[in-house]
């Protein structure tokens, strides 16, 4: 980042759509209570207060006239109207479009893309980066224990040369000076071939965890369509045009660039929906449908292929228009009969339009080719339908991506199976005697996670843990398959999904591989649970399966006894003494976070931070060091400043800690009664000085 505004800028453009999208799942469920209007103002809120702290004025305007409806409706305690709906639609819109810088069509070229949102950066769950930072710290251990065997090589070369230029040695026994040599480069060299596999592994690892963590959900990148196909219909239709956009399939995650690479072909196909769909009011509901246009954005995953389809109920493709067309073009005969796949094939050919005049929205037929275009760079296939009874869909199918992948092969059953590497944490061979009963349930001992992570059923002296252990041939063929033992012992692989773990026990493991994995749809085969194929030999394909939908059966027979962690964060109890006094910021902004936790950092003090008052209150309850100063917000969910303060106030051991309210309440009101609640300070952001915190913190301690 060149300068910290950028890095706030990136940052806050993660918060903002964040913000947005739950006050529009508010929105949708119908904003039927004053809890509903309570969230939505609060929401608002914070995001003005971030705004300001980026230098957004544009932003801060429309959230504060909006706050300022929505504190009208708190205070008279009543529910929004038709009115008040549609200026806070209106309002998140207006956001969007702020925040995506997209231009007026008017001023950009027909048919070009519109920009993309900022990518700096991309959300990641905590447990993906600690996922990373294990395979990480596995390859470091690896390549440590790598230098300590080549250090032991050395040694014994440089023992192997001192007895050739010490004859008397071999002289006085030579078989066993031949056989201890022997011994010891027979050991180094079995080491050498452990080491190396566990090297390979090692890496093989980690690269699965960096390819999750690129991973994005749909949302992030097609979340702020709507209100742009909002604003396409009023250049297109004028002010009365409106457009209603479904989004399905949100919460889909696949790698960041193959969804981004999706973004600008989808913008084209929601632009095309709206000029060749358009239709009056009149003409709509003389045809039996709502007044507004509907477009619905569906994103599906099917096996390792990602779909998104473009649906709109407008007009529907004219084929008698497009075979004129395509026949005066040359791309068919005029006499060919009307063949509507094939017809609506040609629409993805450059230069190829029905409109009779270009306009600054569609006509000169570069949009759908730049569909096509797209399609075929991702590997992928574009195709366009008609709706029944009236509309159009567009799907694009793509891979979800086409990097090869580490597998175990394991044979059950006369079946070769793949099990993801990335999700295996232990191979086991237990002994039948050492299996463990529990409530009729068969669980196995393994060693307890890495790192310091406990399992809840554990104490901080333990080193073992116990997983179930259930065939996993009963979710791939026979239900009342038994745990498969032979030679007296139980092959398993020890799986983890979210924090889960289940050793699931089959016939043999066979290889660590990396294979090229395909979509297995084609092959009739169960696509939830097997997405995916290989063909490591010829004669014998590998079924790949998914963990998620794996452990989600497993779930549903009612095997009990999983072992669930919690994150535990042992850093507190371990880390140094530091000389810094410890400022924790309690804001439910990221953006505010990050800038106090900027300010405060680069003048000496060791910051912790807080979304809420709850959170908060959590970690001074239960922090092993002592926090100097809280500097908190007023308005944040679960549990606001005001209470987060009476609750110290009430703690014996949090009393004396000094609290200073920062906050965009300014009323005399407020000020009065946080200063009356015990509070050292009361600071307003609308009059925001770094200077004036650092000053406030420096007099408190």
């Amino acid at each position: 980042m060149e300068s910290l505004r950028d890095e706030l800028l990136a940052v806050f453009d993660a918060e903002y759509r964040d913000h947005l999208r739950a006050i529009r799942a508010v929105m949708a469920s119908g904003c039927t209570s004053r809890r509903d209007v309570a969230e939505i103002f609060r929401r608002i809120h914070s995001l003005k207060g971030a705004a300001r702290a980026v230098e957004l004025p544009g932003v801060e305007g429309v959230a504060h006239t909006l706050e300022n409806r929505l504190s009208g409706l708190l205070a008279a305690s009543t529910l929004p109207d038709a009115a008040d709906l549609k200026a806070i639609a209106d309002t998140l819109d207006e956001i969007d479009l702020i925040m995506t810088s997209a231009p007026p069509a008017a001023d950009v070229p027909p048919d070009a893309p519109l920009p993309a949102e900022n990518a700096a950066y991309v959300q990641v769950p905590v447990a993906r980066l600690d996922a990373l930072a294990s395979a990480v710290h596995d390859l470091m251990s690896v390549a440590d224990r790598h230098e300590r065997l080549w250090a032991r090589v050395m040694d014994l070369l440089a023992d192997s040369r001192a007895v050739m230029h010490a004859p008397e040695r071999m002289r006085a026994d030579p078989v066993a000076e031949f056989g201890r040599m022997t011994r010891r480069l027979m050991a180094v060299g079995r080491e050498r071939e452990l080491m190396a596999g566990q090297i390979d592994r090692a890496l093989l690892r980690l690269g699965e965890e960096v390819h999750a963590v690129t991973l994005v959900p749909a949302e992030s990148v097609f979340g702020s369509l709507a209100p742009m196909a909002r604003r396409i219909a009023r250049e297109h239709g004028g002010p009365e045009a409106g457009v209603d956009v479904h989004m399905h399939g949100m919460g889909v995650q696949t790698e960041r660039r193959v969804m981004q690479a999706l973004r600008d072909p989808v913008i084209h196909l929601v632009r095309n929906a709206i000029v060749h769909g358009y239709e009056t009011r009149a003409q709509r509901l003389k045809a039996g449908k709502s007044e507004r246009l509907n477009i619905t954005i569906s994103v599906t995953l099917t096996g390792v292929r990602l779909q998104v389809a473009v649906s709109d109920d407008g007009r529907g493709p004219d084929l008698h228009a497009i075979a004129a067309r395509a026949a005066g073009q040359g791309l068919v005969h005029a006499d060919a009969p009307l063949d509507a796949r094939q017809l609506l094939a040609r629409v993805f050919e450059p230069g190829f339009s029905t409109r009779g005049q270009a306009d600054s929205l569609a006509g000169r037929g570069v949009g759908l080719s730049v569909v096509a275009e797209a399609a075929r760079a991702l590997h992928g296939t574009v195709r366009m339908e008609q709706r029944q009874p009236a509309g159009t869909t567009v799907t694009l199918t793509v891979p979800v991506s086409q990097r090869q992948r580490t597998v175990l092969l394991v044979e059950n059953a006369g079946q070769t199976l793949g099990l993801p590497g990335r999700v295996i944490r232990h191979l086991l061979r237990i002994r039948r005697e050492d299996i463990r009963m529990l409530n009729g349930l068969p669980f196995g001992v393994v060693p307890r996670p890495p790192d310091g992570v406990q399992p809840a059923r554990e104490t901080a002296g333990q080193a073992e843990e116990l997983v179930p252990l259930v065939p996993l041939l009963a979710f791939v063929g026979d239900e009342d398959a038994p745990l498969p033992v032979r030679d007296g012992a139980v092959s398993v692989a020890v799986m983890e999904v979210d924090g889960v773990r289940c050793g699931f026990a089959v016939e043999r493991m066979v290889d660590v591989r990396t294979l090229l994995v395909s979509d297995a749809t084609a092959v009739g085969l169960d696509s939830e649970l097997v997405p995916g194929i290989a063909w490591p030999r010829e004669d014998q394909p590998v079924f790949v399966l998914s963990p998620d939908r794996l452990f989600a059966r497993w779930r549903l027979r009612g095997n009990g006894g999983a072992v669930r962690f919690s994150d535990v964060d042992d850093a507190a109890a371990v880390a140094p003494v530091r000389h810094a006094p410890l400022v924790m910021v309690v804001d439910d902004s990221i953006t505010t976070r990050t800038l106090q936790k900027t300010i405060l950092q680069s003048h000496g003090y060791d910051v912790c931070l807080a979304v809420d008052g709850e959170e908060a209150l959590a970690q001074l309850q239960q922090s092993t060091r002592h926090v100097d100063v809280v500097v908190t917000d007023v308005e944040m969910p679960r549990m606001d400043g005001f209470d987060l303060l009476a609750a110290m106030r009430a703690d014996p051991h949090l009393a004396d800690i000094p609290v200073v309210l920062m906050t965009s309440r300014d009323e005399g009101e407020d000020v009065r009664r946080g200063m009356e609640g015990g509070a050292r300070a009361y600071l307003t952001k609308q009059r925001f000085d770094q200077g004036e915190l650092i000053d406030t913190i420096r007099g408190l301690l």
